[in-house]
C-alpha cells in the first residue's frame, strides 16, 4: 500500500518523465472526439482547422474571383478578413473557438512567419539586379514621379497636420516614410500580379517592371538607413549596419562560392542534387536566425541569401519547383489569416478619424496616379497606356503587409491605423487589376510603329525597299535545328536577297521574375560554359552560316519566358525589325509531355495575335543531306485558295529561284455552282489568280517546276485528291484556312486532330499522307491583314485553349 502511494504521489506531483510528457501531448493535441467533448480546445488540432479552413476559402474565392482580374492576394487577404473578427469571427460561439486563449504555443505565428521568410527568399530569387542597368535610362521619368508627387503633396498637405493623423505614434520621419509607403512600387508584387493577369511579357508591363525595380533598390537604400538611424542610441545603429554589413560579406564570400560550386558539379540539363537543394532551404532558416539575432529584421537574411543565388535557370529553377508550390498555396495564407484577425470593422467607431484618414491615404494614391501618367505622357506613351501604368505601380502586395504588421507589432501605429491601411491596399488592388486586365491589350505597342498598318507586313506585301528577307526562327531544343536551318537554305540566299534569321532560343522562365530577351553574345559571355544548350544550338547556327551556299545573317537571341506570354516578346521582335515570317515547331516535335503542353499552347497564341504570317514546322526529319558540295530539296505546294495559300505560293516562289530546290504545285479547283459565290469568296478567287499568274510568268523555262491543276466538285473529292497526290517529298507547305466555300470545315472538324493545322495540314502531318514521314509547313497570314472571308477569325482564346475556324 506503501508502495502504491508513493507511485501516485509521484504522478501527482509531476516527478515521473513519462506522465509529465503525456501530461505536455495533451496539452498540444487532443485525445479525440470520443474522449473529449471539443479537441479544439487544444492548439495543435486548432492550428490545422485553420490551415484548413483559410486555404479552402482563399481557393473558393479564387475559383470566382480570378475571371473577373482579381490575384491570388485579393483572394488570400480576402479569406483572411472573412474568417476574422470583421465577418465570421464576429460570431461570439465562432471566434471564441478559434480565437480563444487555447492556443498555448504559438504554433500559428510560427508557421505565419515560416510563410513570409520563404516567401522573400523565393521573391528576391527571381529578382533581377542586372535589369536595373538595362532599364535604368528608360524609367527614370516614372520613378521621380511616383517620388516627387507623393513627397510635395506630404510637405504641402499632410505636414502642417502631423498632430492630428489618427492612430499614429511615430514621429515626423516615421510618419513620412509610412505615408510614402503608399507611393512606394515593389517589384515583386508587380511582377507576381502581371504574372497572374498574363501581361509580364507585354511592352507596358516590361515598362511598369523595370521602373518597380529601381523603385525598390531606392526603397531598399531608404529602409536600410531608417533602420540604422531609427535607433536609440548612434551606438546600436553603428552596431546594426556592422552586423548587416558581416551578413552581407558572409553572403558573398562564404554562401555564394559554395552554390556556385554547386552548379559547376551538376551537368546541364540533370536536375540539382537533392542534398544541395535541402542544404540551401535550410540555409534560408539559418540566415533568418542570424539576421534575427543580431537585431535585423529576420527576413533580411534570406533575402539577401536569395540575391545571392547564381544567375540562370539550373539552381534557381530547382529551388522554385520544389519550394514555391507549398509556400505559397499553404503557408502564405496562414499569414493573411493572421493579418485578417487583427482587422475588426466593428472598432473603426470615429467617423471624422477614418475619413480624415482615408483621405489621406487617397490623396496618395491619386498623387501617385497623376504624377507616373504625366510622366508617360512625356515619354510619348498614349493617354490610355499611361493611365494604365499608372494603374500596374499601384499594385499592392505582400510586401506592403510585412511592413504594415511589423508597424503594427512595434506599436508604431494603431489598431484603426492598421485596420486602414489594409483595407485601403486592399480596396486599390482590387481595383486596379480588373481595369488593368480588361482595358490593356499587350498585342498593341506603345509606339506608333507597332499600331501602324504598314509596319504589319506579310510575305507577299514586302515592301520594296526591304532588300533582305527577314525571318523569325523560334526554337526551344536541339531537335528543330536540323530542319530550321534546311528551311533556311531552301529559301534561296542570295546576293541581291540575303536572308536574316533572327534566331530565338525560347526557354520556359521560372528562375527570375523579370523576363529577358538578349542577345547571345551577352548571354554567353554571362555564362561561360560551352555546354548550355544555347550555346549547342547557336553553334550549329553559326557553323551553317559558313558553309551556306548565299549569304545568310544570323542574329541570335536568348528569350527566358513564361510560355504563356512568350509570344509577346516573339511579336514586338518581329515589328522592330519589319519581319514578314514567323517559323515556329510543332509541338509535338518535343518529347517531354510537360514541354508540349507549352509550347502548343505557345503556338496557339502565336497563331491568333500574330503581326505577321507564321509558319508551324512539323518536323519529321529532312530526308535531304545539307553539305557544302551537294544540297537538293523537293517541295510541294497544295494551293486550294485563300490569304493563307497565297502566303504558302509566294513563299514557294522564292524557294522557286533556288535552282537546287525542286517545287510541285498542286492547284485544287473546287468547281462552284454559279451565283454561289458571295461577294467576298469573288475577291478571294481573283487575289488567287492574281498570285497564280504572277507566280507562272515569273517561272516561265523553270525546269524544276511542275504544275498541276486538280479539278474538284466537294471536300471528299478535295481529300481524296491530296491523298493521291502522296510522292518523295522533303517538304509539303499549305495554308492554314480555307474559304468555307472551297472547303466546308463542319464535314471535316471532327476529324481534325490538330486544329492549329488546318483541315488539310492536319492530314498531311497524320500517318495516312506519306506514312507520316514528310515535313509539313502549315503558313497562316496574320488575321490583322486577311481580308474577305479571313478579316474576322474566329480564333479565341479560353481557359481551356482556342477555339479555331479553320
Amino acid at each position: 500500500m506503501a508502495t502504491s502511494s508513493n507511485a501516485t504521489q509521484s504522478i501527482d506531483l509531476g516527478k515521473s518523465g513519462a506522465p509529465q510528457f503525456c501530461a505536455f501531448l495533451h496539452s498540444t493535441g487532443s485525445r479525440g472526439i470520443w474522449f473529449e467533448r471539443n479537441h479544439l480546445e487544444h492548439p495543435y488540432p486548432l492550428v490545422l482547422a485553420k490551415i484548413i479552413l483559410v486555404t479552402f476559402i482563399s481557393q473558393v474565392l479564387h475559383c470566382f474571383l480570378k475571371p473577373l482580374g482579381q490575384t491570388k492576394f485579393v483572394c488570400n487577404l480576402l479569406a483572411g478578413i472573412i474568417l476574422g473578427p470583421s465577418v465570421i469571427g464576429h460570431n461570439k460561439e465562432f471566434r471564441n473557438t478559434l480565437f480563444g486563449e487555447k492556443e498555448q504555443f504559438p504554433l500559428f505565428d510560427v508557421i505565419a512567419t515560416l510563410g513570409v521568410i520563404y516567401s522573400m527568399f523565393l521573391i528576391s530569387v527571381k529578382l533581377d539586379l542586372a535589369m536595373v542597368k538595362r532599364t535604368a535610362k528608360t524609367s527614370w521619368k516614372i520613378i521621380l514621379a511616383t517620388l516627387l508627387c507623393p513627397t510635395v503633396v506630404f510637405f504641402s498637405i499632410i505636414y502642417p497636420l502631423v498632430h492630428t493623423v489618427p492612430g499614429f505614434n511615430g514621429g515626423k520621419a516615421m510618419l513620412f516614410f509610412t505615408m510614402c509607403s503608399l507611393s512606394f512600387t515593389y517589384f515583386p508584387v508587380v511582377a507576381q500580379a502581371l504574372d497572374e493577369l498574363n501581361l509580364l511579357t507585354s511592352e507596358l508591363g516590361q515598362l511598369a517592371l523595370s521602373s518597380a525595380i529601381l523603385n525598390d533598390a531606392l526603397q531598399l537604400f531608404l529602409t536600410s538607413l531608417l533602420l540604422v538611424v531609427g535607433q536609440e542610441s548612434a551606438m546600436k545603429g553603428i552596431k546594426i549596419f556592422l552586423s548587416l554589413f558581416a551578413l552581407v560579406i558572409f553572403t558573398i564570400y562564404v554562401a555564394r562560392p559554395l552554390m556556385l560550386l554547386t552548379v559547376k558539379n551538376t551537368p546541364e540539363g540533370r536536375e540539382m542534387n537533392e542534398i544541395y537543394v535541402v542544404a540551401i532551404q535550410v540555409g534560408v532558416l539559418v540566415m533568418a536566425f542570424m539576421s534575427d539575432a543580431v537585431g535585423l529584421k529576420h527576413t533580411t537574411g534570406p533575402i539577401i541569401l536569395g540575391l545571392a543565388i547564381p544567375d540562370g535557370q539550373q539552381l534557381g529553377k530547382t529551388l522554385i519547383a520544389k519550394t514555391e508550390f507549398l509556400v505559397s498555396e499553404f503557408l502564405l495564407p496562414i499569414f493573411y489569416f493572421q493579418i485578417g484577425t487583427r482587422i475588426d470593422l466593428y472598432n473603426i467607431s470615429h467617423r471624422k478619424n477614418f475619413t480624415q484618414l482615408q483621405s489621406i491615404i487617397t490623396v496618395f494614391y491619386a498623387a501617385k496616379t497623376v504624377g507616373v501618367t504625366l510622366a508617360g505622357l512625356s515619354s510619348k506613351i498614349s493617354f490610355k497606356n499611361s493611365l494604365v501604368l499608372s494603374m500596374m505601380l499601384n499594385i499592392k502586395g505582400i510586401i506592403e503587409l510585412i511592413f504594415y504588421n511589423r508597424w503594427y507589432a512595434l506599436q508604431i501605429i494603431s489598431d484603426q491605423f492598421f485596420t486602414q491601411l489594409v483595407l485601403s491596399l486592399l480596396a486599390m488592388t482590387m481595383i486596379v487589376t480588373p481595369i488593368v486586365r480588361f482595358s490593356y491589350s499587350p498585342q498593341i505597342g506603345l509606339g506608333s510603329k507597332a499600331n501602324d498598318p504598314q509596319f504589319r507586313i506579310n510575305i507577299q506585301s514586302m515592301p520594296s525597299k526591304l532588300e533582305t528577307f527577314r525571318i523569325v526562327c523560334c526554337v526551344h531544343n536541339e531537335e528543330s535545328v536540323h530542319n530550321m536551318i534546311t528551311l533556311l537554305e531552301a529559301s534561296n540566299p542570295t546576293e541581291e536577297s540575303p536572308i536574316t534569321a533572327y534566331v530565338v532560343h525560347a526557354v520556359q522562365f521560372i528562375g527570375r521574375s523579370a523576363p529577358l530577351l538578349v542577345p547571345y553574345e551577352e548571354h554567353k559571355k554571362k555564362f561561360k560554359r560551352s555546354d548550355t544548350p544555347s550555346n549547342q544550338i547557336m553553334r550549329a547556327f553559326e557553323n551553317y552560316t559558313k558553309n551556306s551556299r548565299g549569304p545568310v545573317r544570323i542574329q541570335a537571341y536568348t528569350m527566358v519566358a513564361p510560355y504563356k506570354s512568350m509570344h509577346q516578346t516573339i511579336f514586338r521582335l518581329a515589328q522592330d525589325k519589319l519581319v514578314p515570317l514567323i517559323i515556329i515547331p510543332f509541338h509535338e516535335n518535343h518529347q517531354s509531355l510537360v514541354e508540349t503542353g507549352h509550347i502548343r499552347h505557345f503556338n496557339l497564341n502565336v497563331e491568333a495575335y500574330s503581326p505577321c504570317t507564321v509558319g508551324i514546322l512539323v518536323d519529321r526529319g529532312f530526308p535531304c543531306r545539307m553539305s557544302s558540295s551537294s544540297f537538293f530539296c523537293n517541295i510541294a505546294v497544295f494551293f486550294i485558295g485563300g490569304p493563307d495559300d497565297r502566303e504558302a505560293l509566294a513563299y514557294a516562289s522564292r524557294m522557286a529561284d533556288n535552282p537546287e530546290v525542286g517545287i510541285t504545285v498542286f492547284r485544287i479547283i473546287v468547281r462552284i455552282t454559279k451565283g454561289k459565290a458571295k461577294e467576298e469568296e469573288e475577291t478571294e478567287f481573283k487575289l488567287d489568280k492574281s498570285l497564280i499568274d504572277e507566280f507562272k510568268l515569273r517561272n516561265l523555262g523553270n525546269d524544276q517546276l511542275n504544275w498541276q491543276d486538280i479539278e474538284v466538285d466537294d471536300c471528299v473529292q478535295v481529300m481524296t485528291a491530296i491523298s493521291r497526290s502522296q510522292g518523295q517529298y522533303d517538304l509539303v507547305m499549305v495554308g492554314r484556312r480555307h474559304s468555307e466555300i472551297s472547303l466546308r470545315n463542319e464535314e471535316m472538324v471532327e476529324f481534325v486532330q490538330y486544329p492549329e493545322l488546318g483541315v488539310i495540314g492536319d492530314m498531311l502531318a497524320s500517318s495516312d499522307f506519306c506514312g507520316g514521314m514528310v515535313n509539313v509547313l502549315v503558313m497562316q497570314e496574320s488575321r490583322d491583314l486577311g481580308i474577305g472571308a479571313f478579316r474576322c477569325d474566329s480564333m479565341k482564346n479560353s481557359e481551356s485553349g482556342f477555339k479555331f475556324s479553320a
